[in-house]
């Protein structure tokens, strides 16, 4: 899964001409925030299924965590680096 969202910010990347956008940031924050909410739903759930929901929601919340960070220090190396931004 995190493998996909680095894939998809590389393509948003390549596609606004090599140059860090907002965007780029606010997709990890989304993947965060709907990994939140799954682990929000599957309290409600209970039993084994809400345990496989709230696994779930753990692995999405993880990877979009680890791309913010990955964007992050991505940012902050091409910051360094002069390119814009």
């Amino acid at each position: 899964m995190w493998a996909v969202q680095l894939l998809i910010e590389w393509i948003i990347y390549r596609v606004q001409g090599c140059r860090m956008t907002w965007i780029q940031s606010i997709l990890p924050c989304l993947t965060l925030l709907g990994g939140a909410i799954i682990i929000m739903i599957s309290i409600d759930i209970g039993g084994w299924r809400g345990l496989g929901y709230g696994l779930l929601g753990f692995i999405l919340g993880t990877s979009g965590l680890l791309t913010l960070v990955t964007v992050a220090i991505t940012a902050l190396v091409l910051r360094r680096r002069g390119r814009n931004m």
